[in-house]
């Protein structure tokens, strides 16, 4: 513990002689795929950021808008233009003349929202300050959502800056929910609400046997996030708090979400030419037994993760990464020291160790061509034997995870219509391990795909911008997987161990993607979202699901409708 009380003590010394700081943009599909539509828009890699690994430095951002070049805005609709000034007035503070952008005709009793998107701001020598609410309600109906479904969240956002040296970010909201039946089973399955932490219940019955969970049944959780960032030198940025990191440039990743609950961590990112490194040490969880109460600490383990990104040419991009998962006692000191090794390649450093730490390897590529174009995708080795795989005979433990996706903007020549349709899958006992000390798990939640492995699944979303303010989203996802019997193990529950013990008569070879009790799953979505003033969205939602099982007990059809109102808050994941 001494150890690092003294290496926290020095980052914070280092930030004395920072380089000028910004904060990240919080993850957001539907703000983020804006951002990403203008870097395959200038046909060429975003300056200052490799768009694989997110979130992104607000800096960053606006850096990329400004760099558009005279041709590459010859042809912005008056939507487009629309999104590039939101994009900056978002993030006010980093544009050319901060002072002037994003001002408020008329602000709100005379102190707040004297800038569009802050409810207080304040911008000096000494400090920077960005203050504002957060607010989601919700509520739907429909079948497989009795007697109705709502959200309720409110919270706090703020950020800023000290002395334009020290950046920091905090985000606090208190939730009660309650959606359809299908995305409450889940939370009941696997003990964790999605992308959420510790939690409750409310509103249901106890029996005998603990909680029952009912059609009432909801959900109370407290979600915070938080961090400090800075640069001690013009090439390295840190970052060390309590929040999500995803990597790729998909609807999913196969390598690292925010499918999980927020965790802590300490990033630093590295960028030299055409190079990024990226080092992230990390703090999660073991899988809980049963539902986390308030006061039971859960048990830690820990993630070390690299990735090495190469930017070739103007438009493509290559990333190398690895991960460790272990866990020590209190004898050795609970994380292992020789993780912090920033050199790549830990298999060395595991193998000197005779450790049987969970480690996985891979890559992603990422290609952005025609300045309407992207194509990347994924591959994750969680371990592999080449010469089983040659062989074909379905050997148990070739486990890995892949992706291949694509991205096509103003699609047939209509402004503002962007496609985007990928393959994902994962082999059988991809992402478990040896026991919930080293398995790819945080809070019970996998943190790559949500549907964890044993699946294939093709993906598709239609995004049309038809108005400004107007955005209508189509989610469309079709997979095949396979779910467990009681008692069994067939490879799709990360939470489960891979031993031979726990799966089907110790099978060995013969499997594959499907296996167990076959499902097909289909999901629609369609969303139509109205932003009435900078960030405040109206959204009606539509849900169409329908899962047929080759058992009938796991059949389920859900259609729901919902509107909601969001204030400084992304739209809630429910397509899984």
């Amino acid at each position: 513990m001494p150890r690092f009380t003294l290496f926290f003590f020095l980052l914070w010394l280092q930030a004395a002689v920072a380089w000028s700081q910004s904060v990240y943009a919080p993850l957001n599909s539907d703000y983020y795929h804006l951002i990403d539509r203008y870097e395959i828009k200038s046909g060429k890699h975003a300056p200052g950021y490799q768009s694989t690994v997110k979130p992104y430095l607000r800096k960053n951002i606006v850096q990329l808008i400004d760099s558009l070049s005279c041709d590459e805005c010859a042809d912005l609709s008056d939507v487009d233009r629309f999104n590039i000034k939101y994009l900056r007035e978002d993030s006010w503070e980093w544009s050319k003349k901060p002072e002037q952008t994003a001002n408020s005709k008329e602000p709100f009793w005379k102190y707040f929202y004297h800038k569009k998107n802050d409810m207080y701001s304040v911008s000096n020598d000494d400090v920077e300050l960005h203050i504002n609410p957060v607010l989601y309600g919700l509520l739907g109906v429909g079948k497989d959502a009795s007697p109705y479904s709502y959200i309720n969240t409110r919270g706090l956002e703020i950020r800023g800056s000290i002395g334009k040296k020290l950046g920091f970010y905090t985000y606090v909201t208190d939730t009660q929910m309650r959606l359809p039946g299908y995305y409450q089973d889940r939370i009941n399955f696997f003990k964790a609400v999605p992308n959420e932490a510790a939690y409750k219940i409310f509103r249901s019955t106890t029996s005998s046997d603990g909680v029952t969970i009912t059609p009432e049944t909801a959900t109370d959780f407290f979600t915070a996030r938080g961090y400090i960032t800075f640069d001690p030198i013009k090439q390295i940025n840190l970052q060390f708090g309590h929040d999500k990191v995803f990597i790729g440039n998909g609807f999913r990743s196969m390598i690292l979400s925010d499918n999980s609950g927020p965790y802590l961590f300490l990033k630093l990112t590295t960028k030299i030419g055409p190079f990024q490194y990226v080092n992230l040490f990390s703090e999660i969880s073991n899988q809980q037994d049963s539902i986390p109460t308030y006061g039971a600490l859960p048990t830690k383990k820990y993630m070390a993760y690299h990735r090495l990104g190469l930017n070739i040419g103007d438009n493509v991009n290559i990333g190398l990464f690895e991960t460790i998962i272990h866990s020590r006692d209190k004898s050795q000191g609970y994380f292992d020291l020789g993780y912090l090794n920033p050199v790549i390649f830990y298999r060395a450093i595991e193998a000197q160790k005779f450790s049987a730490d969970n480690s996985m390897v891979g890559m992603d590529v990422r290609w952005t061509f025609l300045r309407k174009f992207q194509a990347y995708g994924q591959l994750n080795l969680d371990e592999f034997n080449f010469q089983e795989l040659r062989k074909g005979r379905g050997w148990w433990g070739n486990k890995f995870g892949y992706q291949l996706g694509g991205k096509y903007i103003n699609a047939f020549g209509v402004d503002n219509l962007d496609l985007q349709v990928e393959w994902n899958g994962a082999r059988p006992y991809t992402f478990q391990h040896v026991s919930n000390k080293t398995n790819f798990v945080h809070y019970n939640q996998v943190m790559a795909h949500p549907m964890g492995a044993n699946f294939q699944e093709i993906a598709g979303t239609i995004r049309y911008q038809p108005l400004p303010r107007l955005n209508v989203t189509a989610v469309i996802l079709s997979a095949n997987y396979g779910l467990d019997l009681p008692g069994r193990n067939y490879g799709s529950n990360p939470l489960l161990n891979y031993n031979e013990a726990d799966r089907p008569a110790g099978r060995e070879y013969g499997n594959y993607i499907g296996q167990g009790v076959g499902t097909n799953l289909f999901y629609g979505e369609l969303v139509a979202s109205y932003q009435f003033r900078h960030n405040v969205f109206i959204d009606f939602r539509q849900v169409l699901r329908d899962q047929k099982s080759a058992l009938s007990q796991f059949d389920r059809s859900t259609v729901f409708s919902s509107l909601s109102i969001r204030i400084n808050s992304p739209q809630r994941l429910l397509a899984f």
